[in-house]
């Protein structure tokens, strides 16, 4: 954990059973990558035998929380918030691999809430000069073309009474987050100690961060690696993982994967014996990929991607395999007898004839794996597999050649 609000964490955590919830904003109808380290605490948790709730923010997702946010929101309609909620609880089941949990919603609570009772029973109780020094706020009106309104504003007063909600109706007695989150959760542990006179307890993770560009990978930030193969394919997902670098890919095994520490430890000590052969990173993509998409889905973007990147021949793949492959690579029509030379040039492999006639001659060039040598290489029939061919440029530079 990241932090915590006990002296000690092992007052949280070992105890026979709390329970726990975290919540979601439902701004988008997928989870991404930066979900995706919290639901897997939560799994852990779940493991542990304490009890679950998976909190989707219908209610304070049409408000929008500032925390990270250098700008307002913009805020989605009632009908957009409530297919958004959905789709994600769903993929929370699919990552829990179990139902033995509860999925809430806030907009059932919220949604009643008188204003007046609100402010006489919740306001009172949380500290507005507190609520200025949270750092979602502070940086928001550090930065005076922005600034913040007072709907978002009020957002930590929603989540502080979501968690006394959560209290009272289930005998929630702990909130768990990533570390931007940190201030809202002390104010619902706050909260509950001034209007029930109970003791709560929070913790958080750190965010997962690129740390080629320093920011987290988020719904807004560039880059946005998302759990929906619809927004994100499943082979994009598995490369995304695959093409971690080498010194950040212990922490994300470790904190992406549900792997023990001495597994993690072996493919380290093969990864430090032979860091080309990228041992790490190919387990951290089919581990990632088969905890979001299943086994089949990873065993299937690893197949294709020793083809493109690896040893593997094209003449290996499955029918489905194939189509993945056509699906995800680079691809360019081609017919029996048109030159390699020209080729190269269309799909975009080479700029001109000039460059690709260098690039044969230094033998940089390869069809299905073989070297291209000849400048008047012509494609043929044979050099296709179910209508498919692999030319290559480079180690990384790949097309893959549709037969027509």
């Amino acid at each position: 954990m990241y932090q915590h609000s006990s002296e000690r964490l092992e007052e949280i955590t070992d105890v026979e059973k709390r329970t726990v919830y975290e919540g979601f904003d439902p701004s988008a109808d997928s989870l991404h990558v930066g979900n995706l380290m919290g639901m897997l605490v939560l799994r852990r948790i779940l493991e542990a035998g304490h009890n679950v709730i998976l909190l989707v923010g219908g209610g304070t997702g049409m408000i929008g929380d500032p925390s990270g946010k250098s700008e307002e929101r913009v805020l989605l309609d009632a009908d957009t918030i409530a297919a958004n909620a959905a789709a994600i609880a769903e993929q929370a089941k699919n990552l829990f691999s179990s139902n033995n949990f509860r999925v809430v919603d806030n907009a059932d609570w919220l949604k009643s809430v008188n204003l007046i009772e609100f402010l006489r029973d919740v306001g009172k109780h949380v500290s507005v000069n507190a609520m200025m020094q949270r750092d979602a706020v502070r940086e928001r009106l550090e930065h005076r073309e922005q600034g913040i309104s007072y709907t978002e504003f009020s957002y930590m007063l929603l989540q502080a009474y979501d968690f006394l909600h959560l209290h009272k109706e289930y005998g929630c007695d702990w909130q768990h987050g990533s570390s931007d989150q940190w201030g809202n959760i002390v104010s619902g542990i706050d909260l509950i100690r001034r209007e029930a006179g109970a003791v709560v307890y929070g913790t958080t993770h750190g965010l997962l961060i690129n740390k080629a560009t320093g920011k987290k990978f988020g719904k807004t930030e560039e880059g946005t690696v998302w759990l929906n193969p619809k927004k994100t394919s499943i082979f994009d997902f598995y490369q995304f993982w695959l093409n971690t670098e080498d010194e950040t890919v212990k922490e994300y095994l470790l904190k992406m994967t549900m792997l023990g520490a001495p597994e993690i430890g072996a493919a380290m000590e093969l990864h430090a014996r032979d860091p080309k052969e990228r041992h790490a990173q190919k387990l951290l993509a089919r581990e990632v990929t088969a905890l979001v998409h299943g086994v089949d889905e990873a065993e299937k973007s690893e197949v294709v991607s020793q083809v493109l990147f690896g040893d593997v021949p094209l003449v290996s793949l499955s029918e489905d395999a194939l189509t993945r492959l056509r699906e995800t690579a680079p691809t360019h029509e081609v017919k029996d007898g048109a030159l390699v030379i020209n080729v190269l040039i269309d799909s975009k492999l080479a700029s001109s004839k000039r460059e690709a006639r260098e690039f044969i001659a230094k033998n940089a060039v390869e069809l299905n794996g073989v070297p291209i040598t000849d400048l008047e290489r012509a494609l043929v029939g044979e050099d296709f597999h179910q209508g498919c061919a692999l030319l290559k440029r480079g180690k990384r530079s790949v097309c893959v050649l549709v037969r027509v």
